[in-house]
This record gives structure tokens, sequence and C-alpha cells, in this order.
């Protein structure tokens, strides 16, 4: 966001709320968000001490790496290129782990802080639970040498480029495009499912057209990746999972329920792991304590995405455009990210590491709230952006 943008909008809530309600709703944020920064980093050095080794294995592995000549010119490497930014940051491989967690979890929770408030627009209980919630699962993934700290970078980013004026914008899709060439090779894939729902929103086409587009899409992908490696694409997934039989991990395995041998098969793979990616179920039979809340977290952020969508769409016009384009980058975005989700995953774990990259997108659609009375709705005066 501009300075100028940043100062119209400050100006804009200002004019449409009592000096004294938004001073106090601006205070009792940033108390809710330093109270929250201080109890994530105290998990993050908790976690350390108290979970599975499992869960720190990329982090040791590119802590080891630190000890090495990095050079990512030559040995281009995603996991070479993710120590050497760290080892450009300061640090090493003898740095402990507690300040290494502290610092990193910082590093995260700072832009996705800052985007909840840039976002804010009414302090609601729910939302901050879920932000909580949130917080403190990234103060797992977020607070150790991972590649999902530099991943928050770059969608912390993508909010920020898509707030400028076109064409400046459109470089939004270009972010995706560096981080999948230094770090995550699909991330191509999502930054193109990713324009196309992003172009699909901009339709005022039927909802029966949309989807006939969309799976058109999907079969597409699926023919073109059967022609030119003789797999069907959800094969991926099913090969990591080899590795896994038999392991801690077994019983949360993502599994095609249709024998793979048409890519009609292949393309019904992926839609039902991409449901259950957003709706868990299986992983309720575990009976399992941690499951259901993973269960509970994420069947309780897309529904409430949901209705924060209804609303934005309902009451278009009290937001500024700049405010519509950032909920529509956050929402197709983050339908493309799990999409594609449904195709490398390999367990349910690994979904939940990976969604911690959204958390600034998480953190902004979350400051927005839910439905509101419309006579408690001041109206924001509209930016001259397109």
């Amino acid at each position: 966001m501009t300075h100028s943008k940043f100062r119209g909008h400050v100006s804009t809530l200002s004019k449409s709320q009592p000096a004294n309600s938004l001073h106090s709703r601006v205070f009792t944020a940033l108390t809710v968000l330093v109270l929250m920064g201080l109890l994530g980093t105290l998990a993050s050095l908790v976690w350390i001490r108290i979970l599975p080794e499992r869960y720190f294995y990329d982090g040791e592995y590119i802590r080891s790496l630190l000890g090495t000549d990095l050079n990512p010119t030559q040995a281009f490497d995603t996991f070479v290129n993710t120590a050497w930014v760290f080892a450009m940051l300061g640090f090493r491989a003898d740095t402990p782990r507690e300040i290494t967690s502290v610092i990193l979890f910082l590093l995260a929770f700072i832009p996705t802080a800052a985007w909840f408030f840039a976002g804010l627009r009414r302090l609601q209980y729910w939302g901050l639970t879920l932000l909580g919630i949130w917080v403190a699962v990234g103060s797992i993934y977020q607070g150790q040498l991972s590649k999902e700290v530099i991943a928050l970078w770059f969608t912390s980013l993508i909010l920020y480029v898509v707030g400028f004026r076109r064409p400046v914008a459109w470089l939004a899709f270009v972010i995706p495009l560096v981080y999948a060439v230094a770090f995550r090779p699909y991330w191509i894939v999502i930054a193109a499912f990713w324009g196309l729902f992003w172009w699909l929103s901009n339709r005022r086409w039927a909802f029966s057209l949309k989807l006939l587009v969309f799976v058109g899409a999907l079969v597409a992908a699926s023919s073109v990746y059967y022609l030119y490696q003789g797999e069907h694409i959800t094969e991926i997934r099913e090969r990591l999972n080899e590795f896994r039989i038999g392991s801690d991990v077994a019983q949360s395995m993502i599994v095609n329920y249709l024998p793979n041998n048409t890519i009609l098969h292949d393309v019904a793979n992926w839609i039902i792991s991409w449901m259950f990616i957003l709706f868990p179920l299986p992983v309720l039979r575990l009976l399992e304590p941690l499951q259901w809340i993973f269960f509970v977290l994420v069947v309780s952020t897309v529904i409430t995405f949901y209705w924060i969508s209804l609303n934005v769409q309902r009451e278009s016009g009290r937001f500024s455009p700049l405010q519509l384009r950032r909920v529509r980058a956050c929402l197709t975005f983050m339908m493309a990210f799990t999409l594609v989700q449904a195709i490398f995953e390999p367990d349910y774990g690994s979904v939940l590491k990976h969604m911690t990259d959204l958390l600034p997108m998480i953190a902004y659609l979350l400051a927005l709230g839910l439905a509101t009375k419309p006579k408690r709705v001041k109206l924001l005066r509209k930016s001259h952006d397109s």
C-alpha cells in the first residue's frame, strides 16, 4: 500500500466513525497483536522441546547446510537456495535453536500482524480466536529454518503489490513464479490456477459455465502432464506416499479414492482430494484430539472466509476498490494454493504446514470481519485506484 493510499484509508475511517471508537479499536487491536506475538514467541520455544523430531526434519537439514560452502548458482537446489537466504540473514549452523526460533517466528509474525492491522475493519472475537490459533500453528513451522518462512514473505509481497495501480499490480502474478524458480517449482502451477480463478472471478457468467471452464482446465492440465510424463498427475502424491507406508504419519495420508487408470478418474481424484483438504473429513476416523482440532480449524476458516466473501460481495459499495482487489487476491490465491496441494500433499500434516504460508492473507481476511448490520457499517470513501 502506498503512503497516499494508507493516508486516505486512515482519513476515511476517521471521518466515518467517532474518533474515540476508532482509537479504541486501534488500541485494542495493537494490544491483542502484541500479546499474540509474545505468546507465539513463547510457543515457538516450547515446541522445539516437546514436539517429535519429524516436525523439524527440514529445519535441521537446512541447518546442516549452513555449515557447508553454499553456492546456489552452481548447485541449484531448492534447499541450498533456502539455506543461502538464511546465511545471508546471519544464521549459522551453530546458532542456538532458541535464538533461531524466536527471530524467525517474529520475522513471520510481524508481516502477518501488519496485514491484520491493514485490513482492520471490525474487531470480532471469532476472527481474533481463529487468527490466534493460526499463529500458534505458525509458531511451529515459521519458527524454524524452513521454506515456509520465505513463502510467507512472498505471500505478503503479493498482497502489497496488488495494492498498486495497474499495470504494476499485475506484477503480483510474477511473484509466485520467482518463488517457484528458487524454492518450489510447483508454485508455477499455483500461479497458473491463480490467474484462472482471478479471471473467472471477473466474468459475469453463470456458475455452471464457470464450473465447466474450471473442470476443463483440470482435464487439460491432467492431459498435458500425462502426455509428457506418461503418468497421471495425482500419481505424484501416490509415489510420495509409498515412502510413508508403515510410518507414524501413514494414518493421515491423502489417497486416491478411484483407480487412477483414466484422465477422468485422475481429475476426479484431484477434485475429491481438494474437497477433503478444505473439509478434511477423513481425519475424524482417527479419533485423535490433534486431528480433530485440525479439522475444526480448517473447516471453521473455510466457512468463515465463505461468509466474508458473501459479505464483501453484498456490501461491495462499502469497500474501497483497493480492499476489494486485495480480498479477491486472497480468496483466489488461496483457492489455487489448496487446489495444487491436492496434487502434491502426501498427508494432512503437510497440508497444515504449508497452509501457514498463507498467514498474511488469512490475517487480512479475518480483519475484515463477518457480516455486519448495515447501520453499523459506515460508507468508506472509494479510492480513485482501479
